[in-house]
């Protein structure tokens, strides 16, 4: 009698206890399903790479969403303002200069450029300068008469938000009045590529274009050409309408004992509406200026009127059926 009692109170016991406990993990497991446990926040990135992506990208979500959106207005600004060399866009522009040489030469100049956007990623421009030539010496002479046409083709290959990169070549004809001062004679080809990059922290885009020039016909009693050229610029946006622009030209001779030119050149700009620029700035030649690209010192100013749809649209290739 007695171990049975000890039986039955055995099993209640233990019928209890699995209830209760099948209780609490039920409750448990309700509780973990209705109050989720916060994730923890990411942790911050370490080292220089890591401090140079916070830097660049931004630290935080919204941090980042405002950069964002700042490389995109700059970029959208440049282009709209003609100063991305990247940019497929296309515009009109006349621009006047004055430069002189070291070797008593002074060059006043105007240029007249078309730059046409065939697709929305290809370009074809051209430069065709009127040119005065004036010789201080005390037997000094004025010439005047057009100079070399050059032209430019190239597409933009790629771009998103942090980068733009552009090749194409340039190329001269030799067009210019039978004057020596008025251009070089040769035909030249210049092959290169440019790379942009919105800085959005200093609301700026900073680009740089290297081309190697040689000439492959023309004259044979001129002097044949053949140089490397870098060129960086640091093209600031102001405002919607103004901006400015620090440019650094550097060049190797390598037909004239590889000598090296640095000329510094800065430009400010105002944008009237949609279409209307004019711009305006000074130049200085800081090494090589007894050489044939070495400037004394230069200054420039112009009008440009820019436009952005392209001569083929990108409907164009997509009504083109694929198989």
């Amino acid at each position: 009698m007695r171990i049975g009692l000890l039986i039955a109170l055995g099993v209640v016991w233990t019928v209890t206890c699995g209830t209760g406990s099948a209780s609490i993990a039920a409750e448990s497991t309700e509780r973990s399903t209705a109050e989720p446990v916060a994730e923890s926040p990411p942790a911050p990135p370490q080292g220089p790479l890591g401090r140079l992506e916070s830097r660049l990208l931004g630290a935080t979500p919204e941090e980042r969403a405002r950069l964002e959106e700042e490389r995109k207005r700059v970029s959208a600004a440049a282009a709209a303002f003609g100063t991305d060399p990247t940019a497929i866009i296309g515009y009109y522009q006349l621009v006047y200069g004055h430069s002189t040489f070291t070797n008593n030469l002074r060059l006043d100049n105007a240029t007249a450029t078309v730059q046409l956007p065939i697709t929305p990623n290809w370009l074809f421009r051209v430069n065709m300068p009127y040119v005065w030539a004036d010789l201080d010496q005390p037997r000094g002479f004025t010439k005047d008469g057009t100079g070399d046409m050059t032209i430019r083709t190239g597409g933009r290959l790629y771009s998103n938000e942090y980068v733009a990169l552009f090749i194409g070549t340039d190329g001269s004809f030799p067009t210019s009045s039978s004057e020596k001062q008025l251009g070089t004679g040769k035909y030249t080809i210049g092959p290169g590529g440019g790379l942009a990059v919105p800085l959005a922290r200093v609301h700026s885009l900073l680009y740089v274009l290297a081309q190697d020039f040689k000439s492959i016909g023309g004259d044979p009693s001129r002097t044949s050409l053949h140089y490397t050229q870098v060129q960086s610029t640091f093209n600031t946006i102001w405002t919607e309408r103004w901006w400015s622009s620090a440019i650094a030209t550097w060049d190797l001779d390598w037909e004239g004992h590889r000598k090296t030119t640095l000329n510094l050149q800065g430009e400010i700009g105002h944008r009237f509406d949609d279409h209307w620029n004019v711009f305006a700035g000074p130049g200085v030649g800081v090494m090589g200026r007894n050489t044939f690209l070495g400037l004394d010192w230069t200054v420039q100013a112009g009008v440009r009127w820019v436009f952005k749809t392209p001569l083929i649209p990108e409907r164009f290739f997509e009504s083109i059926p694929m198989k």
